[in-house]
């Protein structure tokens, strides 16, 4: 609009007046909440999802004093969190988490997308309520697509009814627009869905139980409680339920008080995804900037793992051991790197590439942080905060890169990542540390062995097809060779299979390390704090 020639104008004025005619929802009121100024609470509207199926919306009120997560801003998912009850007398004592968001999805059926209500459903019906509860994982009552009344008829609360004829012309333009290729269409990024049928979709979610973010914690000893807990959450899920959670960030791990114990409350399950037989999931760029994994960083083609999720495990035990747990400590931290950066405008405070620049770049940036035990020492450990608890917690960041980038258990044919997850290492430093172990000696002879009879395979089929070419018969897996298809049929099953049987070593053995470290965490507070045991 150029409101320097008259047509301009015209359209300006036209906007403006428009405006004045606007319903409260089409200025972007949204109905389903409403501020009680008498009571000084919120009134929030939810979906009943225990109603008859009738075809009727029922809603279900909650009454919230505060909102406890705000939108960082006005486009995305807009996510907003308000501690609330179900009974307004016990407002100021909430046990509700209602989690208020607009997250992707499609109005095209080709591009029908699992969203995080229809996971945890799942999740708690394979599990069961009482080992949902057990294992700290987070469980949704009262929950679904926010709808609001237009003249006598209840819509859906997306951008297609707020915005209107603007949402079809811009649903025609981008459906012009060929989308991504992607491997799964059950699994799309949100790029590639802007370019297919961009729809967000108001969603409303009454969560429980109401756990209190990590930084209300005291002690590093109380984290790695935490951390050890949702991690053994994680890896039920992914084992019996087969999602893989995919964004592991302090943000998504939440803190349950049990008396004077601490459990993890492992929370987010947007960016979930449903992964196949090898427990791998489609290969695409997810997660929280500092914590998201090298291989995710690089939108490497390999499929994410578990071990893509314990590599941000990793990350969130260095972040928070340098920026400090709790929240006194995080802002101390803070305002003495103001001071340092004020004092020299070139200085760069520890782990602050973490989360600045391109995806390249960060990913640059952890591979010479993680390179070697020296090199993580030096860009990273150093940085930890003081104290005996922090020890601890440097300790439990050691091991689990370890674990992760040196495995000298399983040999330079799985040291570090560099097979399962095509990530370039080094052979493993530890001391003691074998090149090759008798585990990994035989499963080199039974690929080998595999291999040898792809060729002898193509080579028998050679004599027995008139006029077959030599090139069907290499075994660089030509298309359609007879070599390729005994590839795909025994090689392939088998590789995956050494693969997943890597992935459960390593997981078993970081499970069993975290065990580790959260009975050492235990006993520390027995001797601090004798109330806790």
């Amino acid at each position: 609009m150029d409101v320097t020639d008259s047509a301009g104008r015209a359209a300006y004025i036209s906007f403006i007046v428009s405006l004045c005619y606007c319903t409260d929802y089409e200025l972007g009121y949204d109905p389903t909440v409403v501020w009680n100024a008498d009571k000084k609470y919120w009134v929030i509207k939810c979906p009943d999802s225990t109603a008859a199926k009738d075809g009727k919306v029922r809603v279900v009120e909650y009454y919230a004093r505060k909102q406890i997560v705000e939108a960082e801003r006005i486009f995305g998912r807009h996510t907003r969190g308000f501690a609330a009850s179900l009974n307004q007398n016990m407002v100021d004592e909430p046990d509700t988490f209602i989690k208020d968001a607009w997250p992707y999805e499609s109005s095209d059926s080709q591009h029908t997308s699992q969203n995080e209500l229809d996971i945890l459903k799942y999740i708690e019906k394979k599990l069961g309520g009482k080992s949902v509860d057990r294992l700290g994982i987070v469980r949704a009552k009262n929950s679904g697509i926010v709808r609001f009344r237009e003249a006598v008829d209840l819509v859906n609360d997306d951008t297609s009814a707020m915005l209107g004829s603007v949402f079809a012309n811009f649903k025609v333009a981008l459906s012009q627009t060929p989308a991504e290729p992607t491997t799964n269409n059950r699994a799309l990024t949100e790029d590639n869905l802007a370019k297919s049928i961009l729809l967000r979709v108001h969603r409303r979610m009454v969560l429980q139980p109401l756990g209190r973010p990590l930084n209300t914690l005291k002690s590093p000893y109380k984290l790695i409680i935490v951390l050890a807990d949702i991690m053994v959450a994680h890896s039920v899920i992914l084992k019996t339920c087969g999602y893989l959670h995919r964004d592991i960030s302090p943000n998504n791990i939440m803190v349950v008080d049990d008396g004077e114990r601490v459990r993890g409350l492992l929370i987010d399950f947007d960016h979930a995804i449903k992964t196949d037989k090898s427990r791998l999931a489609i290969a695409e760029r997810t997660g929280t900037l500092p914590f998201m994994s090298i291989c995710n960083l690089q939108n490497s083609k390999v499929q994410r793992s578990e071990l893509d999720d314990w590599e941000s495990l990793l990350y969130v035990v260095c972040w928070l051991g340098v920026h400090g747990v709790n929240r006194d400590e995080q802002v101390a931290y803070q305002q003495e790197i103001d001071a340092m950066c004020k004092d020299d405008e070139y200085y760069k405070p520890p782990l602050a590439k973490w989360e600045a620049g391109t995806f390249d770049d960060v990913a640059i940036t952890k591979k010479n942080d993680l390179e070697d035990d020296e090199r993580f020492n030096d860009c990273v450990l150093q940085y930890f905060q003081e104290g005996a608890a922090y020890d601890e917690l440097k300790d439990m960041a050691r091991s689990l890169r370890l674990a992760l980038f040196e495995n000298p258990e399983l040999g330079l044919l799985y040291s570090g990542v560099s097979v399962i997850r095509n990530i370039p290492d080094k052979p493993a430093s530890r001391k003691g540390a074998k090149v090759l172990g008798k585990s990994v000696k035989a499963i080199e002879k039974g690929v080998k062995t595999l291999k040898i009879g792809a060729q002898a395979f193509g080579k028998r089929s050679k004599t027995s097809r008139k006029g077959a070419k030599t090139s069907e018969i290499v075994t660089s897996r030509g298309s359609g060779s007879y070599s390729e298809r005994f590839w795909i049929k025994y090689v392939n099953p088998f590789e995956k299979r050494l693969e997943l049987d890597a992935r459960n070593q390593i997981n078993d053995n970081i499970l069993a390390l975290m065990s580790e470290f959260k009975d050492i965490a235990t006993a520390a507070l027995c001797k601090l704090q004798p109330m806790v045991c």
